[in-house]
Formats: structure tokens, C-alpha cells, sequence
């Protein structure tokens, strides 16, 4: 029987039945080793069942191996180690768990980093001022800083609104506020910097900077380091959800101060206005007894603006005994934020007031109409045909 074919069983056939096809042939016995059907030839090779396939396939000799590799080795390599790459892979996956139960400091500088490697960094949410008042409260300053963000709240509810003070326990000017979102800063600091901490008071002109924080109190030699304290993940989770919920409050078109009211929606303007209208920034008589306030405060007002958003236009109407301009921006958020930072603020003795155009407004200057889109400047062509004769002639 040793010449004959090996019997064999259907593809996918059922192990009673492979065992009923393999049992009249005594080369054929089951491996226990390998879970398989082994046949083994007369010359000492054996095949294997493939019970899948319903096919016998040839065993590896791995004594047969071993010769064909002494064979082919190479001295001084060690054919047991594997290649480098596949080495590194394999301490890879068996790379012990750490435990994260203890903590022991390296004793060895770690490796450096990789160019794509970066640090991540820490948001500042923060903002210094200087320059406040002695008498300051931090209700105020929650009240005026509160117009250009959330400020960030403490586990007890209290705004993060921290005061400094000297040695002697006065007040020493300067505050730190912090904000929930990282935006507020820029914000608060291109509006607030120089502005009053009280509106119309300019003894309380104050500086707005984004805080550096350097860790002075880090811990030297000798100094004891403070205990950490315990985070309440339920606390934080709360406040969290509450800075969000006050976040989700305020205005989504305009960005600035909390939603409006039914009353407020019934005096809005149009929201998407690129214009801003300034009153009271000069009087008539002015700009009769000089010729170059009106060049003069065209450039001031461009200048000012500028900080907020692209200028495109500015006009002085030179006809409205109220001392009205117009400054136009490239797009309406600079405008809104040059309404707020402009309104009430106090210039040449005179309370401007700013607020965004409503296109129902008409506005007189020489030589022009209401012209808010343009600049037709025949009027102040002429204006300046009087200012360079001034100019020539100042001294004689």
C-alpha cells in the first residue's frame, strides 16, 4: 500500500468523517502535537492534511533546515539573532507595562527631541494690569473686563480677579484677570490698554497687558515645596460647564457682551454695518480758527482706528455743529469693536459718542451730501488750498 495514492476526505469534511477515510491505510495517524493527519513514506518524508483544502502537503524537515543553514552561515554571525529592524519590533511589543504607582526621577538626561516633536503649549488666559486706581474694587473691574469675555471662575463661583498688594498691605495698582477662552486676551488687550478703568475719569487710565507668568515662586534650594492640592474632578467638571453655559449666552453674531434682550433687539442697527459715526469730536469754531485741525484730526481718528481693523474711509462733516465723523472699516467686527472701545471716552474735554450708522442718519459737509460710501472732497479741496496759503504765509 506503501505505492498507493493517500487516501483523502472532502474539503471541509467533518473530523469523523476524515477519520473514517484514513482508517484503513497504516501510514496515515493522527498528531496530537499538531492537531493534523500525518502520513508518513517509506523514505522517511511525511505530508500533512490540509482539511481545508482537502489536499496532503509536504512537512517541514526542520533537521533538514538546520543542515541547509550551517550550510550557507557566515562566521562570526549568529544566525539565532534576529535582523535589527525585526528585533526592534519585537522589544516593542514586549515592552513591560509601567507602573504608574511610583515615580522615580531619571538619573540620565532624556534622549532629544524630534524636530516634529514639540512641547505642547500651555494656553494664557490671563491678562496683567497696572496703573489702577487705590481704591479699586474688583467688582469693577469684574464689570469692565466682563464686556470683552468670560471671566473664569473659582470651584466657589468667585471670578478669578486676583488684586496685589505691597508689603505694608496696600493695594499696589496692579491686578490679575483671568479668562475662560484664550481670545479674550487679544481682546481686552487692543481695547482696553489704555482706557479708563472708570469711564470719563482719566485719573483711572490703566495698562492692559497679556500676564507672563515666571514662576517666581518656584521653590529653591532650601525652600519647602508646598503640598499639591487635591483636584475635585466634580467641582471642575461643574465649572467647567458652567463657563461654557455662560459662553453659549453671549451674542454669536457680534462677539461682545451677552445676548440681547427683547428691548435691545428693537433698537438694533444694522448688524452687518461697516460704518461708525463719532459725535462731538470738535465744534465749529474750531475748525474756523484752524485751518489744519480738520487734516489734523482726519489722521488722528485713521491712526486710532487702525488698531482695531482696516480703515477704508474717514469724513468730517464740517457742516454738523454736533462735531460729526465717519469711520468706515473693511468689515463690521472692527467696527463694533471701535463702537466700544470709542463710546464715552473723553476727547479735547468733549464725551464722544460712537455708534454704528443705521443708514437713516444724513450728515451735511461743504460741497457734499450725506457721503459715507465715498469721499467726494471738493470741500476739502478748497480746505487745503487755504492750508498750504496758510502755510505759506505763517511767520510774515
Amino acid at each position: 500500500m506503501s505505492n498507493d495514492a493517500p487516501p483523502s476526505a472532502v474539503a471541509g469534511a467533518s473530523a469523523s468523517a476524515q477519520a473514517a477515510a484514513f482508517a484503513n491505510d497504516d501510514r496515515i495517524h493522527f498528531s496530537r502535537e499538531t492537531e493534523t493527519w500525518r502520513l508518513e513514506n517509506e523514505d522517511g518524508t511525511e505530508l500533512e492534511y490540509d482539511s481545508a483544502k482537502g489536499t496532503w502537503v509536504s512537512v517541514l524537515d526542520e533537521e533538514l533546515i538546520k543542515k541547509q543553514q550551517a550550510a550557507y552561515s557566515v562566521a562570526g554571525v549568529d544566525e539565532e539573532t534576529p535582523a535589527a529592524p525585526v528585533l526592534k519590533r519585537a522589544n516593542k511589543k514586549r515592552k513591560e507595562p509601567e507602573d504608574y504607582t511610583s515615580f522615580t526621577p531619571p538619573t540620565e538626561p532624556t534622549a532629544k527631541r524630534g524636530k516634529n516633536d514639540k512641547p505642547s503649549k500651555s494656553k494664557n488666559t490671563a491678562v496683567y494690569v497696572t496703573g489702577l486706581p487705590p481704591d479699586t474694587e474688583v467688582d469693577e473691574i469684574v464689570e469692565r473686563f466682563a464686556k470683552f469675555g468670560v471671566i473664569e471662575e473659582d470651584d466657589e463661583g468667585e471670578s478669578k480677579v486676583k488684586l496685589y498688594a505691597r508689603e505694608d498691605g496696600s493695594f499696589s495698582g496692579e491686578a490679575l484677570v483671568v479668562y475662560f477662552k484664550e481670545e479674550s486676551v487679544t481682546l481686552a488687550v487692543n481695547l482696553l490698554d489704555d482706557a479708563e478703568l472708570r469711564m470719563g475719569d482719566t485719573s483711572t487710565v490703566m495698562r492692559v497687558q497679556k500676564a507672563e507668568f515666571r514662576h517666581k515662586h518656584s521653590g529653591g534650594a532650601g525652600e519647602e515645596a508646598k503640598p499639591r492640592k487635591t483636584v475635585n474632578k466634580k467641582k471642575i467638571t461643574r465649572r467647567i460647564g458652567k463657563m461654557q453655559k455662560k459662553i453659549e449666552e453671549w451674542d454669536d453674531e457680534d462677539g461682545f457682551g451677552p445676548s440681547r434682550t427683547e428691548e435691545d433687539e428693537k433698537n438694533i442697527v444694522n448688524r452687518n454695518c461697516r460704518v461708525v459715526v463719532l459725535k462731538h469730536m470738535f465744534s465749529l469754531q474750531e475748525l474756523d480758527e484752524d485751518t489744519s485741525l480738520l487734516l489734523d484730526l482726519k489722521e488722528d481718528v485713521r491712526d486710532e482706528c487702525s488698531s482695531l481693523g482696516e480703515v477704508t474711509n474717514v469724513v468730517l462733516y464740517d457742516k454738523e455743529a454736533e462735531g460729526v465723523m465717519t469711520v468706515k472699516f473693511r468689515d463690521s467686527l472692527s467696527a463694533q469693536a471701535c463702537v466700544i472701545k470709542m463710546n464715552n471716552r473723553f476727547f479735547a474735554g468733549r464725551r464722544i459718542q460712537a455708534f454704528l450708522y443705521s443708514g437713516k442718519q444724513r450728515f451735511k459737509r461743504s460741497g457734499a451730501g450725506d457721503d459715507l460710501d465715498g469721499d467726494n472732497d471738493e470741500a476739502e479741496k478748497q480746505r487745503l488750498d487755504d492750508f498750504a496759503s496758510w502755510l505759506m504765509t505763517e511767520g510774515d
